[in-house]
Parts: C-alpha cells; sequence; structure tokens
C-alpha cells in the first residue's frame, strides 16, 4: 500500500506495514505557463494550506502531482591523507584489547596501506608523476582518473630521498621494519601468514612513530588550515591509541627482564621482534613476541637478514660464503657467524637449532664450512660423511 496524503490536515498515513515514508514533493504540471502564484505554490511545497479539492493549487486551476523525494547513495569521499590517517585510526582500534586473529589481520593489511598512502601523498606534493610506478609513461589524463599502476613502498622512500631531497631520518631499524611490514602484509594476501599478536604490536608501535612524525613534519605544513584542524583532531586520536600499545609492551617488557636477566649470555636478538627475547635449546624460542621457530635454520636465516642485515640471496649470487651453515654438534644447517649476546659478547659461531655457543673454528678442506680441526683433519660433519661412504 502506497502512502496517501490527508489533504485537510496536511499529514501523511504510513504504508500497510507501518513503516515510514519519504515525503512527497509536489510538482507543478507543465500543461501551460507558470504563473506567480503556481510558483509560490511550488516553492512552499504547496502544502495543504494551497490545495483546494481534486488535489489542485486554490485559484490556479493547476494540478499538483505528488512525486516521492529519492535519497541519492552514499558517496566514498577519502582524501589521500585523510584516508591515511583513517587507516592508522583502524590500526590503533584493531590492536586495542587483546585483538583477535581478524584483528592482526587488518592491523597489518591497514598499516600497511597507511604508509603507503601517506608516503605517496608527499610524493605527490613533489609531482604527480612520482607517484607513477615508471614515472617516464605517465599521464596527466591517467593521473586524473586515478588509472595507472603506482610505485611500492621501497620506491616511494628512495623517490622522497633521491629525487624529492627529503631526509626521513630512516635508521636501518625503521627501514627494515618497513620491508617487513610490506613482506608481511604480502604473505598475508596471498599465501598466508603466522605471526603472533605481540610482534604484530611491536612493529606497529615503530611504523606508527615513524608515521606520526612524517605525517607531522611532511604532510601537515602542506594543508589548509582548516584541513590541520581536522588532522589535528584525528592525529590526537592515533597517538592515544598508540601510546596504549606502547604501555602494553612496556608492562611486558618489564615483567620479562627480571625472568631473563640471568639469561643474557644465553638470549640473543628476536629476528621477528627484534627485542633481546630469544632463547634457543632445540627450537628457538621468543619469550617477549612468543614465536616458536620449528626449524633452527629458519631462525638463522631470518637473524642473517634481519638482525646482521645481510642478503643470504646476494650473497650466494656473489660467489661469497655461506652465511648459514651446519654445526658441527647437531649438524642441523642453522650455524651463523659472529651473533651478539644480550650480555653484549660477540660469539664466533652460535648455533640456532642447539644454542651451542663455538669459539673460532677453522674451515672444512673440502666445503669451506667452518669446522672444527681434529688431529690436523678439517672436514665438516657432511664431507667426512661422504668420504667414509666412498671406502
Amino acid at each position: 500500500m502506497t502512502e496517501a496524503a490527508d489533504d485537510s490536515t496536511g499529514q501523511t498515513e504510513k504504508g500497510a506495514r507501518g513503516e515510514p515514508v519519504d515525503e512527497p514533493t509536489p510538482v507543478i504540471s507543465a500543461e501551460s505557463p507558470m504563473s506567480e502564484a503556481d510558483a509560490s505554490a511550488e516553492g512552499t511545497g504547496a502544502s495543504s494550506d494551497h490545495l483546494g479539492s481534486g488535489g489542485k493549487v486554490a485559484g490556479t486551476g493547476k494540478r499538483v502531482i505528488r512525486i516521492r523525494r529519492k535519497r541519492g547513495p552514499v558517496e566514498l569521499t577519502f582524501q589521500p591523507v585523510e584516508n591515511g590517517i583513517d587507516y592508522l585510526l583502524s590500526v590503533t582500534e584493531h590492536l586495542a584489547d587483546n585483538p583477535s586473529p581478524r584483528d592482526l589481520k587488518y592491523a597489518v593489511l591497514h598499516l600497511q596501506a597507511a604508509t603507503e598512502v601517506l608516503l605517496k601523498s608527499r610524493l605527490q606534493l613533489e609531482h604527480w608523476a612520482l607517484v607513477f610506478e615508471r614515472p617516464e609513461k605517465a599521464s596527466r589524463e591517467d593521473f586524473e582518473k586515478a588509472d595507472f599502476p603506482s610505485c611500492g613502498t621501497t620506491d616511494a622512500l628512495k623517490r622522497l630521498k633521491d629525487i624529492a631531497g627529503i631526509d626521513l631520518g630512516i635508521s636501518g631499524s625503521i627501514d627494515n621494519n618497513l620491508n617487513k611490514l610490506a613482506k608481511w602484509r604480502n604473505a598475508l594476501q596471498h599465501y598466508g601468514l603466522t605471526v603472533p599478536a605481540p610482534a604484530v604490536e611491536k612493529l606497529a608501535a615503530n611504523v606508527l612513530d615513524f608515521l606520526l612524525v612524517f605525517v607531522r613534519d611532511q604532510l601537515r605544513p602542506a594543508l589548509e588550515p582548516r584541513e590541520r584542524h581536522a588532522l589535528d583532531r584525528e592525529m590526537e586520536s592515533v597517538s592515544e591509541g598508540l601510546a596504549a600499545i606502547k604501555r602494553f609492551l612496556t608492562t611486558r617488557w618489564s615483567r620479562l627482564s627480571e625472568e631473563l636477566k640471568p639469561l643474557l649470555d644465553e638470549t640473543v636478538c628476536c629476528p621477528l621482534c627484534m627485542q633481546n627475547a630469544l632463547l634457543v635449546d632445540g627450537e628457538p624460542d621468543c619469550r617477549f613476541c612468543q614465536m616458536v621457530w620449528r626449524d633452527g635454520g629458519d631462525a638463522a636465516a631470518a637473524y642473517v637478514e634481519n638482525v646482521q642485515r645481510n642478503s643470504i640471496y646476494e650473497q650466494m649470487k656473489g660467489g661469497g660464503d655461506a652465511l648459514v651453515t651446519s654445526c658441527p654438534d647437531c649438524e642441523y644447517e642453522a650455524l651463523v657467524a659472529d651473533v651478539e649476546m644480550a650480555s653484549g659478547r660477540t660469539v664466533a659461531y652460535f648455533c640456532f637449532q642447539c644454542g651451542t655457543q663455538h669459539g673460532p673454528m677453522g674451515s672444512c678442506d673440502s666445503c669451506g664450512a667452518p669446522t672444527v680441526e681434529y688431529d690436523g683433519l678439517s672436514l665438516c660433519g657432511s664431507c667426512l660423511e661422504s668420504k667414509l661412504e666412498r671406502f
């Protein structure tokens, strides 16, 4: 049942189910030129006071046709900086209290999205073509339509530094955090990812710290006063969320520090959360982020890449010595050279599988891997076994 008008009261009846309906908007019929009275009737909505019998505007002879005013669709409108800050707010909201696996997922995805959006916003201020994946192919028409492949986080950082000449104050640790975030996002989006909640929170705190300073120094000055005021309100909420995450991390570390104090000479930096809280005894186990590696070789490779900042791929590509080798004790390929313990002492060789700390060793006469020399014989376990099989 449709809505009907009560001409005597100017009120409308509700439909058969009692649901509210939109206020009808009267439109003057276009059968003849509109008079001043007609225009007046239209401008006032031709209320019941103007209507005579038969639904006509009094004194005009014009019939009023009622139509429903339709509400337009909700529009999605977010400018780049506003969009980036909204992502940051989402990150702090998802990491509040006790985050669920779903919260952690969206915290990672939205933190990476915020990083890309905000870095590209500053790059765009330098020149719109710089946000293209290939600036030499940039087209203003494509830019206006937002129809083009854009650069990633790594390229955006490089262009801000090399082309825009901006000193981002990025230390090795922050650069490492941004790269790790991008890898986590890609893995989560395409292959799946398993990361403990504290590791996500620690990474988020580091990246949020960087982005808050970046927005303040690089984006805020370019905004109009009204936009700055709105930005400041939003950034205050982000800062409060970050403070809550930091309080959690500080509380957790304070509790662990007493537990780990007697173990400093057996503890190394965790390559996931970058805290000196990784204990190794059969399974590398980080007491801070609760990450447990089932394979010490994976932990060893992550330590080389993230803590020592060496590329295993580039080392192999250049024909250099292996950065992760076999342990003489457990024979797992989890041995790394020059590992710094939480106590500050550097161990010549440390096994991320069995936790054995080795002093200086010689090189295998056959493959060059680190090994212990016995009675003038310098062969690693693998090469020794291979030679014995020939006899």
